[in-house]
């Protein structure tokens, strides 16, 4: 019975790091998917804010090319569609009735053939009779270049070609950047994928070539026989989309994907014979209007450590077992009324799974026997004491971090509402300041949380800072916020200041003690920021008019607010004191003319140096 018990024991031991493991690593995994959706939905974003001036600039192209006629420039014509655009830039595209395109100011596209895909051709033909004036696609990839892309088509007035632009964002290295912060201990791969085809997004520009459209389905093909393996499951539209001949029908890509996964829902496989614990997520975005783009993600964590607990497990369960065993045998010969009276006492502990307070045990055997049990029992409490606190954590953690992005998130929706309500016209610039400050509330917040809950896990190395210009993005970066809220920034910032400091470090900086100023500073009133070279270091201040801080002793402190009315997560300035330890930065605060004053002074190398008077 007692080996029975142990073997039970085991097996529940087994199951509890089994589900641990495999929990730890799903909560990863959905913080390296929101993380990559930040990226995903501000290009997004950046896309439908960009598509009145692209359908602008299609017609611009329709009538530089009516009018110049067989005098055509493409270069010229691609030189005037970009004059004057504040973000991308746009290519120019000519596709004949052969669905090749003929001429392109984008050099790799040249003779590319668009007729493979029985959807594009029905589209083409579709535009070449006057059934549809004007089409817009979804984001694409460029294979040869990873860079992002809408299209837009329409016909030429001669009936001839096909006009096409293709406007261009690159967040290649927005990409590259997260990339290298996220990638400890796992493997991640991106996919972009539409109703036509999955592309693997590359953030190494290695091996980039310009695929066709026949490559590109066989690559689709590839990517879904792999997520089916890696989630061994068994799927009839999977299957039916392998058998697919893209050329002669037209498929549904998304919709498979929809019915894979559910609600945003993630799938994973625990496959210890291959050692690897394989996440799929995806994520339709915060600004896709539609069904019409996606973004999959795949992590895989080896499962190295999880078979070693495993392992440890085992063997002390089956040294359990064979003490118990010899124990057992032989209590029956030698072991006194008393030694049995222990013994079995030992084994109704382990039974009940309780604490073994049996003491004087004389027998070597029986006293390995207790150790050993008593070891594993703190071992598995401590275990589950620790997954108590973390389960506490997270569901803080994620209550605090709904409450804060709640605000802006309905800001987005009832001015969204609001704007396709109303005439496109200079009446409506409030509202997309509003929408726009939420936006930039939100990414805010979230740069805070990707940061607080990766500092621990991820080494941020410090490198040879701009800080001048750091600081000028980041106080555009919040005009619109500041504007919104009614405050106005004033800046004075010498030009070349360098920091030694890792660049997302010094962001959180900035972007808190500016945040801060907005939020508690007067209405109506300069929110300063001074940054200048001082005996060779450099200042950086941050001035706000307001009563002063009651305690500045603890304004720096975890979960300290100075306004308790004013809801927050309240871990802004003690990220910020973090950091300043980390790197040596000395900071202290003030208050002078009726303005609160954060002064932060940043050495190379760092040295000891009393704070200047504030500017």
């Amino acid at each position: 019975m007692t080996v029975f018990n142990n073997v039970i024991t085991y097996r529940n031991y087994k199951q509890i790091l089994i589900q641990n493991f495999t929990n730890k690593h799903i909560y990863d995994s959905q913080q390296t998917r929101e993380d990559y959706r930040l990226l995903f939905d501000k290009l997004q974003y950046d896309f439908d804010k960009s598509v009145d001036e692209n359908l602008t600039k299609i017609d611009q192209l329709h009538a530089i090319y009516q009018n110049e006629g067989e005098n055509f420039n493409i270069e010229k014509a691609v030189t005037t569609l970009n004059s004057g655009i504040d973000k991308g830039d746009y290519q120019i595209f000519l596709i004949n009735r052969d669905y090749i395109i003929e001429k392109s100011s984008y050099s790799k596209d040249v003779g590319y053939n668009l007729g493979q895909y029985k959807v594009l051709r029905d589209l083409i033909d579709s535009l070449f009779d006057g059934s549809i004036p004007v089409d817009v696609s979804p984001i694409k990839i460029d294979s040869a270049s990873m860079q992002f892309k809408r299209y837009l088509l329409k016909l030429s007035h001669d009936g001839k070609y096909l006009l096409q632009i293709g406007y261009v964002l690159n967040i290649l290295d927005e990409l590259q950047q997260k990339y290298a912060t996220i990638k400890h201990r796992k493997h991640i791969d991106l996919y972009l994928a539409n109703e036509n085809y999955l592309q693997p997004i590359k953030t190494d520009r290695i091996d980039l070539t310009k695929q066709s459209l026949h490559m590109g389905w066989e690559q689709t093909k590839d990517i879904l026989t792999q997520l089916k393996n890696d989630l061994q499951i068994q799927s009839s539209s999977i299957t039916s989309l392998l058998n697919a001949n893209v050329s002669d029908h037209s498929i549904k890509l998304n919709a498979v994907l929809d019915r894979i996964f559910t609600d945003d829902s993630l799938r994973h496989n625990l496959n210890q014979e291959n050692h690897k614990l394989t996440i799929y997520s995806i994520t339709n975005g915060l600004f896709n209007k539609t069904n019409e783009t996606k973004l999959l993600v795949k992590t895989v964590y080896p499962t190295f450590s999880l078979e070693k607990d495993l392992q440890t497990i085992y063997n002390q369960t089956a040294l359990h077992i064979f003490v118990i065993l010899a124990v057992m045998a032989t209590s029956y010969l030698f072991i006194l009324k008393t030694i049995t009276n222990k013994l079995i006492n030992i084994i109704e502990n382990m039974r009940n799974n309780r604490q073994s307070n049996v003491k004087n045990i004389y027998v070597t055997e029986i006293a390995v026997l207790n150790d050993s049990f008593n070891a594993l029992h703190h071992r598995l409490n401590e275990e589950i004491g620790r997954n108590a606190d973390l389960l506490k954590e997270n569901k803080q953690f994620i209550a605090d971090t709904v409450h804060q992005i709640r605000t802006p998130l309905t800001n987005i929706m009832m001015n969204s509402e609001l704007v396709k309500k109303l005439q496109p016209d200079d009446s409506l610039a409030c509202y997309i300041d509003k929408i726009d400050s939420s936006i930039n509330m939100l990414t805010n917040s979230f740069e805070d949380l990707a940061y607080i809950t990766t500092a621990d896990t991820i080494e941020y190395h410090p490198s040879r800072v701009d800080l001048s210009q750091v600081l000028t993005d980041r106080i555009e970066f919040f005009s619109t916020i500041s504007k919104v809220n009614y405050r106005e920034i004033s800046s004075s910032v010498e030009a070349n200041l360098f920091v030694h400091i890792n660049p997302i470090e010094l962001e959180r900086i900035i972007d808190n003690n500016i945040s801060n100023g907005i939020k508690y500073g007067e209405k109506g009133k300069h929110i300063i920021i001074n940054a200048y070279a001082y005996a060779e270091n450099v200042v950086l201040e941050f001035k706000t008019h307001g009563n002063p801080i009651s305690d500045s002793n603890r304004i720096f402190e975890r979960n300290y607010r100075e306004n308790e009315a004013k809801r927050g997560l309240g871990l802004g300035l003690y990220m910020v004191k973090c950091i300043c330890a980390k790197n040596e930065i000395q900071y202290k605060v003030a208050y002078l003319d009726e303005q609160n004053c954060f002064s932060y002074i940043f050495s190379w190398p760092q040295t000891t140096l009393q704070l200047p008077m504030p500017h």
